[in-house]
């Protein structure tokens, strides 16, 4: 009789701990534990804090960055299309265009109608701009916001950008205070640009 309950005891302790490895062990023990995106971000986004989660998952691909890198990537920003919920690796990543602030030594310039000959109706975040005044090249910079007439950010549906939510109606870039300077002198004197991107 002892053996008998020895031996139900033993069966229930097994499937006790096979259930318990197969429900939470295997993951909490062997699973390699990343950082993901929460949702899909496009190109040229920043990253916050509030963008990244925690995922759990067998066996990471080598250079998969783990949930103790989460803070190396808040103020990077997305080089590419980055789809939620995946594995992620540093090459997605690049340092921010738009970063701005003393320390960077760099503000965003909003460029007044007056201002402007001519610009192109697809130009877009992340674009950088170049700026001609009489046919020659005054600055570049990287474009931070374009927005409408209603301030609202104009976006295209499409990458050849041959369908936009909008018609550009401001646009703001980041520059240093020499470019500021520079571009607002010639503004002053009556000179208008030309802006191109690529």
């Amino acid at each position: 009789m002892k053996k008998r309950v020895a031996g139900i005891i033993l069966v229930i302790i097994s499937l006790g701990a096979l259930g318990f490895w197969e429900i939470w062990g295997r993951e909490y023990i062997t699973y390699d534990r990343v950082v993901v995106l929460k949702e899909s971000l496009p190109q040229n986004t920043l990253i916050t804090a509030d963008m990244l989660r925690e995922r759990r998952i067998e066996n990471a691909a080598e250079g998969t960055l783990k949930s103790q890198d989460a803070d190396n990537l808040i103020g990077l920003e997305t080089a590419q299309f980055v789809a939620a919920g995946t594995e992620l690796h540093i090459e997605y990543f690049q340092e921010s265009k738009f970063a701005v602030g003393e320390e960077e030594g760099k503000f965003i310039l909003s460029i007044p109608e007056q201002w402007l000959k001519s610009c192109p109706q697809t130009l877009r975040r992340g674009d950088r701009a170049f700026f001609y005044c009489g046919g020659e090249i005054v600055t570049d910079a990287v474009v931070a916001y374009v927005r409408d007439g209603t301030n609202q950010e104009v976006y295209y549906n499409d990458e050849e950008r041959l369908t936009s939510s909008a018609a550009v109606s401001l646009i703001e870039v980041v520059v240093t205070a020499d470019q500021a300077a520079a571009l607002g002198n010639l503004a002053d004197k009556g000179n208008k640009f030309v802006i191109m991107y690529y």
